[in-house]
Order: C-alpha cells, then structure tokens, then sequence
C-alpha cells in the first residue's frame, strides 16, 4: 500500500480549518456551543490553527447522554473547537481512504446510505439462495487503539498527523480499546477498521455477493456449506487480525424465502417491507409530534416537516396502503 505524506499542513490551513467548522456547525446553529464559536470564528480558528501548529492541541473531555431509539446507546458530544478538528481531519482524509473502500461499503459515505444499500441487499438475495449475516458484538467500544494506529500508519507516513490520530483516539477510550459514538472521526475510523474484513472477504475469500453497514455484514451464496466455513474463517479473522468478536445471537444463516432483516427492512427478492418495530417507532414519532402541536409546542411547519420525513421514508418501499391507513388516520 502506498502510503501518502505531507498531509498535517493540509489539515490544519485556515481554509481546511474554516470549512470544517462550516460542516461541524450545521444542525448546531441555534446551540449555544456552536453559536460561541460562530460569534468569536475568525479568532477561534487562529488559536486553533496555532495550537495545531506548535503541537499544544489536546482534546476536550466529551459530554456523554444515553439514546434509546433504536436501541439504548451512550452517546458522545466533543467540544464544538474539537469538532472542527474531527471534521478537518476527515475532510482531508477521505478522498484518500475512498479510493482504497469497497463499493459494497455503505455507511457514512457520499452518495452510499441506507437505501442504497438495502437495495443492493435485494439485488444479491435475487441471486443467491443463501445469505449469513452477521454484525460485531460491542464494536465501537471493542476498537482496538493499537490496531487502529497500526491500520493509520499503513497508509499515513506524516507523524505530525499519526500524533494527532493518537491524541484523538486515546481520548476516546479507556483502557486501549473503543472509540465514542457520535464523533465524526470515530464514523470515518470505524470504516477503515473494518475495510480489512472487506478486502478478506473480497479478494481473499472471493466473495462477490457481500455487503457491509458499519458493522453489520451480510454474505450471500448458493452454497451453505461456504458459508457455514465461512463464518468459521470470519470469526477467526476477526479474533487475530482485528481483536474483534461476532455477536453470536446477531450471526446466523438463512434461506431467502425467510427473507432478510437488514437495516429495519425485511428485505426479500421480490418485495421489501419495513419490519414491524420501525413501524412502530415512525408511528410513535408523529403521534408525539401531534400531540406537540395540539399543545402548542410546535407549529404546523414542523408537524409537517416530521410527517413528511416519515412518509417520505417508507415511501422509498412497497408501503402504499400503508401510508393510506395512515394518512386515514386509521394507524396510530
């Protein structure tokens, strides 16, 4: 792998710096921090452009609340100045990792999503009568940081910026291991971490049908039998390559004609439904929404904006009389 030099000095430029706390600030404007960087930004990005520069940056300590939908997660805020820096470093970063990822890798990448993916899920279970899917117990906070550097320095020759990955990673985790979720560079690193299943999978293992969601994967095949040795091989890959383990109830082999639960959608080759539990949370979300608006909380905008964003999702799927019922009112 050719590994790419003279990449601090790009980082940490005014106009690199400038454009990240652009990025960072959008959904951030009416928030009080953001709105303390946004009044004071050109000094902010001078201070923090010199502390880039003499080597005296260091991270700020997170504020962590709990998410409960879809499922209970610990999520980590960074300071807002730190932000601009997790936004300045994959700026600069991800056109060089893109043209090492997959095109079978879906999340947080530029023109990929959830939709294209899932798609992409139903374009291989039309081909192949069996899929093995799988996702990694505990994977953010499994990360392993030395694996991590290790994975940097493989494609990073400038130490400034592998001194700078460093800071940001150790002050993620505890104990050598995981990576907050919720960081902008913790998205981009966990891509990276897992592009070595990838390419084992792709161009080790020659598996043509396979498709990965940060850590969910799901292998397609019209033999079993591979796949059951597979999932033998995966695990073991894993264990000594990335100090990873699969998540033993979420890895199983199934026929097509049971279909595939992938991303909240039931996934099958002639028809894609969205799986009861999302329904439920989408339902669930207007109905607070409208009882926001008959309190007045929320204006009609909003309750529209919210009902637009349901329907536009499911809109994407074979959900027509469902959205009728629910348009009804006859769903709730």
């Amino acid at each position: 792998m050719r590994r790419v030099n003279n990449l601090y000095t790009a980082v940490i430029a005014f106009d690199n710096l400038y454009a990240a706390y652009r990025r960072a600030l959008k959904g951030n404007e009416g928030k009080m921090p953001g709105l303390r960087f946004f009044f004071h930004a050109e000094n902010e990005i001078i201070r923090l452009h010199r502390e880039l520069a003499d080597g005296s940056y260091m991270p700020g300590d997170y504020h962590y609340f709990t998410c409960f939908e879809p499922k209970e997660r610990i999520i980590a805020v960074a300071p807002f100045r730190d932000r601009v820096v997790h936004h300045a470093i994959v700026g600069v970063l991800n056109p060089i990792y893109e043209k090492i990822f997959i095109s079978d890798s879906y999340a947080t990448r530029k023109n990929m999503g959830v939709h294209k993916a899932i798609e992409r899920a139903q374009y291989f279970i039309r081909r192949n009568a069996w899929y093995l899917k799988s996702d990694i117990l505990k994977y953010f906070n499994s990360v392993d940081h030395k694996v991590l550097l290790k994975l940097f320095a493989r494609k990073i020759k400038d130490n400034r910026l592998l001194d700078l990955l460093d800071k940001i990673t150790v002050n993620g985790g505890s104990e050598g291991r995981g990576i907050p979720i919720g960081n902008q560079t913790s998205q981009f690193f966990s891509n990276i971490y897992l592009d070595q299943l990838d390419h084992f999978l792709k161009e080790k293992k020659r598996m043509r049908s396979y498709i990965r969601y940060m850590d969910d994967f799901v292998v397609f095949s019209n033999d079993k039998e591979e796949l059951l040795n597979l999932r033998r091989e995966i695990s073991a890959f894993l264990a000594d390559n990335l100090e990873l383990q699969l998540k033993d109830k979420a890895t199983y082999i199934n026929s097509r004609s049971n279909g595939l639960s992938f991303l909240g959608r039931r996934i099958f080759p002639s028809i894609i439904r969205i799986q009861s539990e999302n329904l439920k949370r989408c339902l669930k979300n207007l109905d607070r929404r409208r009882h926001e608006y008959a309190t007045g909380l929320i204006d009609e905008k909003r309750l529209m904006q919210s009902q637009q964003s349901c329907m536009a999702n499911l809109k994407l799927w074979n959900t027509y009389h469902l959205r009728k019922k629910i348009y009804a009112g006859q769903l709730s």
